[in-house]
């Protein structure tokens, strides 16, 4: 896997991460009676999310930009195995129709990605969780590490 590749992903789990704090501080102003100072903290951390996710969407741009087409490739390739593995899955339980149905979509925002039109892809972390988490640890894992 390119160095390229593992800047990429990393880069992408970072912005999704800080989203995600702001979504749970979201909820917590919505849903979790804070107090005024809490409000007024949670608040603060919002403006301040909110100036860090643009800035690092402006630099992942940039990344993207100066990124080979093959490394791009290559990452929205990883992307796409791993859904379309979900999308052959047979389970029958409560969920996988909509397991499915969101694998689905998520795959249709990586050809975007890989046509041009997007830059970014949130992975559903509720029921996408074990895509998530193979993609952490594909690029977590050590050159050493590759043939486990």
């Amino acid at each position: 896997m390119r160095d390229e590749v593992i800047q990429l992903e990393k880069f992408r789990q970072q912005i999704e991460k800080e989203m995600y704090d702001s979504g749970s501080t979201s909820d917590f102003i919505d849903r979790g009676n804070p107090t005024p100072q809490q409000l007024k903290q949670a608040k603060d951390f919002l403006t301040s999310q909110e100036k860090k996710i643009a800035g690092l969407r402006a630099e992942f741009h940039l990344l993207l930009q100066k990124s080979e087409r093959a490394a791009i490739q290559e990452w929205v390739e990883l992307h796409k195995g791993i859904l379309q593995k979900i999308l052959s899955e047979k389970s029958t339980d409560a969920h996988s129709k909509t397991r499915l149905f969101v694998a689905g979509n998520t795959l249709k925002e990586w050809e975007k990605v890989q046509a041009g039109e997007m830059e970014f892809v949130n992975i559903n972390w509720y029921f996408l969780k074990d895509y998530k988490e193979e993609v952490r640890n594909l690029i977590d894992k050590k050159w050493w590490q590759l043939w486990k």
